[in-house]
């Protein structure tokens, strides 16, 4: 007889992130996580450990190993379900045979409304009994159709409601998150008192502190003293000051947050890229690290985007991702197209089932059951996160989501709340100069050997109390047209340059001049205007580092139109200190683990041939097939064969090369061996 337990490096457990059940490694076909060991003699030694092995298996059973699915339940559906369960039940049982559900949220208020107890224990009983966990949620907005019309917050009466919505809620769930109304927009007389000469922003995170702990946190564990409550912040990150989120404060505050995920539409209003699903959720792990419970993805039947929403959630190392909201992911979902998809191809193919039928997929929840399957073969075998370190404040803003848009052009980022003393290199937006320390710390960061890589953006901000004492580089206010890349000192040394397509066409995208001092700062990257050249960078040594100062387009999307060999460039100026980078066309992304695996992502709409460079590897392996790739022939005239500088081959880290091919909206995943 053996029994299987767990190793003793196992990592500990993240308080509250998930189920307990959840979190515990599993015995499990290929599982690296338990080993074999003989069971002891007496009988009374070895029960409790069977036990509780057992107790693991079932608790598991028809699980995920290395991730964990939830769904939300708005309050009108856990008001009108009960009324009608057996239509419900059967509703579910097809959901269940297209994804493994771990745990559902039931909400129990929004617009101002407030579900019955006999409701919320009818619901808890039905996903009781089929071994789903439940947790409460609550919809803070008191009239959603009007423009998410927050509550008076400076109002006794919406107070008093609150507060007991919240004894209500802790009540009946020993755990409840917060969806993303909890904050305020009201702008009424008493609101426009009780702010006084304050910002908007400062009068709104000061009250939605207070808020925090004297109408949700102070009651409800009053009533529960158990009760865990998780925030869940806006995927609109860019305006949390402005409506009341304090990512200063409340993280403190609460018992766990969760990350706002979804990112549907690139081009709308919001300007959400993609690339964000995985970035926001990365920030969030290191404003309350080990605290980040998951992402939140809504809305959406295109199968792509929702898939590519649910992965790049989960390439941040997330335990738990929340499908919003119960009725969508009942929806029908459009599967054509998919099998261009290499990722997706198999979505349409009809789902085994435990008794050994098939079930045809109908519903938007396969597209996250097929997605959670597919992560779940290597999910485990990833590191954590790494990437240049763009220096973001809590609460801060300023040239929004632009790392969004750095990340949609291969560019490994990490968004940090604190200033990454110990990191090789650091991007600074304006955001960072919400740091009134900002200068002060790049200054010694760059002399002791750093590389600060400062935005054209926030050389304006700052102003001549900026970076003078590094280098005397001004942005005069002006912009030129750029026309093409390449030629000039610290070019393309002939590359692409004004021969290939894209280099030569009419690119017309608005840059800002820099003035600088020649033979103290050199020029990199060069572009043309109509009779003209300037650089897109310029740098200085300063001590033992250097500084260097990266112009912008106006436009962030005008990034997506560089050519490909000056995205090449842009990629090896700010990841030299990575182990891997790439030569890829734009909206081809890049996601870098320390163990040396990193996954490659293609978010167009056709297949691309990319190529990576990776620092003292052998062949890859790809975690996906189980093949191995040998490295790619050195051309000196190949592809991407430029880096930063215009000197040398494309492999910037001085890495390996080796060609990858990644069909549309797909994704490959490496091992560096």
């Amino acid at each position: 007889m053996i029994l299987f337990t767990a190793k003793a490096n196992t990592k500990p457990l993240k308080r509250d992130a998930t189920p307990k059940w959840n979190r515990l490694p599993v015995c499990h076909k290929g599982l690296t996580g338990w080993k074999a060991v003989p069971f002891p003699a007496p009988i009374k030694t070895w029960l409790p450990f069977l036990a509780l092995l057992l107790s693991l298996l079932t608790a598991r059973a028809g699980g995920y190993t290395n991730l964990s699915v939830a769904v939300y339940f708005r309050y009108q559906e856990v008001h009108t379900i009960p009324a009608n369960l057996e239509r419900f039940s059967n509703q579910w049982v097809n959901v269940e045979k297209q994804v493994k559900v771990a745990r559902v949220y039931l909400e129990t208020t929004r617009n101002a409304q407030l579900a019955t107890a006999a409701d919320v224990a009818t619901l808890k009983q039905f996903f009781t009994d089929r071994g789903i966990r439940v947790s409460g949620g609550m919809g803070l907005t008191a009239n959603e159709a009007n423009g998410y019309q927050s509550y008076n917050y400076n109002s006794d009466a919406d107070r008093a409601q609150v507060k007991a919505m919240a004894e209500f809620t802790a009540t009946n769930f020993d755990d409840f998150i917060l969806d993303d109304f909890y904050f305020s927009n009201n702008k009424g007389a008493a609101a426009i008192a009780a702010k006084g000469g304050r910002s908007w922003s400062e009068f709104r995170t000061q009250l939605m502190d207070e808020v925090s702990r004297d109408l949700i946190l102070g009651p409800a564990r009053a009533v529960n003293p158990r009760v865990k409550v998780t925030i869940k912040f806006p995927n609109w990150y860019e305006s949390f000051p402005g409506l009341g989120y304090d990512l200063a404060v409340e993280p403190g505050l609460f018992d766990g947050i969760y990350t706002g995920t979804e990112t549907r539409d690139a081009n709308g209003g919001q300007r959400l890229q993609s690339y964000q699903s995985y970035l926001q959720t990365q920030y969030f792990n290191h404003i309350k690290p080990g605290g980040n419970g998951g992402g939140w993805i809504d809305g959406g039947r295109d199968a792509d985007r929702y898939a590519e929403m649910f992965w790049d959630t989960f390439f941040a190392k997330v335990p738990e991702i929340m499908l919003f909201n119960s009725q969508q992911i009942m929806a029908g979902a459009d599967f054509s197209g998919c099998d261009t998809n290499g990722s997706l191809a198999q979505l349409a193919a009809p789902v085994p089932q435990p008794d050994g039928s098939a079930y045809p997929p109908d519903c938007v929840a396969r597209i996250a059951g097929y997605s959670a399957e597919l992560l779940d073969r290597f999910l485990g075998r990833l590191g954590q996160p790494v990437g240049v370190a763009a220096y973001k404040p809590a609460n801060s803003v300023g040239e929004a989501y632009l790392p969004d848009y750095l990340g949609m052009i291969g560019v490994p980022m990490d968004l940090v709340p604190e200033f990454p003393t110990n990191a090789g290199t650091v991007l600074l937006t304006v955001a960072s100069a919400h740091d009134p320390d900002l200068v002060a710390k790049v200054k010694a960061f760059v002399a002791r050997g750093g590389r600060a890589i400062a935005t054209t953006g926030l050389i304006e901000a700052l102003g001549d109390k900026g970076f003078q004492d590094l280098a005397e580089i001004e942005v005069t206010g002006h912009r030129v047209m750029a026309k093409s890349f390449g030629g000039g000192r610290g070019g393309l040394d002939g590359g692409r340059g004004a021969t290939e397509p894209g280099a030569a066409a009419d690119l017309n995208i608005l840059l800002p001049q820099m003035r600088h001092f020649e033979n103290d700062t050199w020029t990199g990257i060069p572009f043309n205007t109509a009779d003209s050249g300037y650089p897109l960078v310029v740098s200085a040594g300063y001590g033992q580092g250097t500084f260097y100062e990266l112009a912008i387009p106006d436009d962030f999307a005008d990034l997506y139109r560089l050519p490909q060999n000056v995205l090449n460039q842009i990629r090896n100026l700010l990841g030299r200190d990575l182990f891997v980078c790439l030569d890829a066309p734009d909206h081809v992304a890049l996601f870098a683990y320390d163990n040396r695996t990193f996954i490659v992502q293609n978010f167009l709409a056709h297949p691309v041939n990319a190529r990576v460079s990776v620092v003292r590897a052998g062949p890859l392996h790809n975690l996906l097939t189980g093949e191995f790739i040998a490295p790619a022939s050195v051309g000196a005239d190949g592809p991407g064969a430029r880096r930063f500088g215009g000197r040398g081959n494309f492999s910037g880290n001085g890495g390996t090369p080796f060609e990858i091919s990644v069909p549309a909206h797909s994704f490959r995943v490496f091992q560096a061996d």
